[in-house]
């Protein structure tokens, strides 16, 4: 009777913490403290290690779940709101020189050449990058006019046109600029392909009980990177922030399958154990009405050995 209730108290305690089990969502606490991220301090010259309590916290009504489109389409704004301002301090004291031209691209079919220096955009005197930038993409045409400066002393105008007669944005111009290699810009649309790839190639790889989950536990981590962005790092460093949101988007991922393969690791160990003690009672169950038989078998002698003797007297 005692091995019963013991087993079926194991059975209760392993049936709750079944229950209990979840897959734990990783957060950008845990990705400070295995990365060697070097900030520089609003007020403060000098750089020094990003601790985990410098990381913003998100006030609870912003942590709502919301559908797993949605989420996957604001992470990765947040993210590239990130890149923008970790960029902007560079992009906006960088000369506008065309490093290349993409193949088959406007500016290619334009005849715009490597070491090009961009002087108007749409007539909008460019003197940086991020001027150019801001030009293509607050008016996107089928057509733009550019003027350049070539061999730093022949003026050309060019005019920027798609067979197709899309809009010519700063991501399919074919532009790209002599910027250094940790700078990242990223317009509405390449963000929006990002996400796609996102879709496509990583999303796919989650189970589908956690796509949602996971979506919202991104779209989280990227809101507070893009608030270390706003509020923490010093927005007039050369390089304010040695971390991209490409390294924290690899890292979620990976901990997110992570956490799910130690999720089943510790189910299987938990419906392991839940057999056992199922197995357990059985066998209690067993012994208990064995004992009940030879305990009604050892009545059934003694009233009978009782009954014999009283029929000899």
């Amino acid at each position: 009777m005692l091995a019963l209730l013991g087993a079926a108290g194991d059975l209760s305690g392993t049936s709750s913490d079944l229950k209990n089990l979840k897959v734990e969502m990783p957060n950008l606490e845990d990705y400070a403290n295995a990365q060697p991220i070097d900030f520089r301090i609003n007020g403060n010259a000098n750089q020094r290690r990003l601790k985990p309590s410098d990381i913003p916290k998100l006030a609870k009504d912003a942590i709502i779940p919301i559908r797993l489109e949605d989420a996957v389409n604001r992470a990765f704004e947040f993210f590239a709101e990130f890149e923008n301002k970790r960029a902007a301090p560079i992009l906006t004291i960088t000369p506008p020189i065309v490093e290349s031209v993409d193949a088959g691209s406007p500016a290619e079919q334009a005849g715009l050449r490597s070491g090009d220096l961009i002087l108007f955009v749409n007539s909008v005197k460019i003197e940086s990058v991020m001027g150019s930038y801001l030009a293509f993409n607050e008016k996107p045409s089928a057509e733009v006019p550019l003027k350049v400066l070539r061999n730093k002393k022949e003026t050309l105008s060019f005019v920027l046109k798609n067979a197709s007669r899309t809009q010519i944005n700063g991501a399919n111009s074919g532009i790209k600029f002599l910027i250094p290699a940790e700078v990242i810009y990223l317009s509405e649309p390449e963000t929006k392909r990002w996400a796609e790839q996102y879709r496509r190639e990583m999303l796919p790889t989650i189970p589908v009980d956690w796509r949602t989950d996971a979506a919202n536990n991104l779209m989280q981590n990227a809101k507070r990177l893009n608030l270390i962005a706003k509020g923490v790092v010093d927005p007039s460093g050369a390089t304010p922030a040695k971390v991209q949101a490409k390294d924290v988007l690899s890292w979620q991922h990976k901990k997110v399958l992570e956490n799910i393969d130690t999720y089943f690791s510790q189910r299987r160990k938990i419906e392991n154990a839940n057999s056992a003690y199922l197995s357990s009672m059985g066998d209690a169950v067993v012994g208990f009405i064995c004992s009940l038989v030879i305990f009604a078998i050892a009545i059934a002698l003694f009233w009978y050995q009782r009954r014999m003797l009283g029929k000899r007297r």
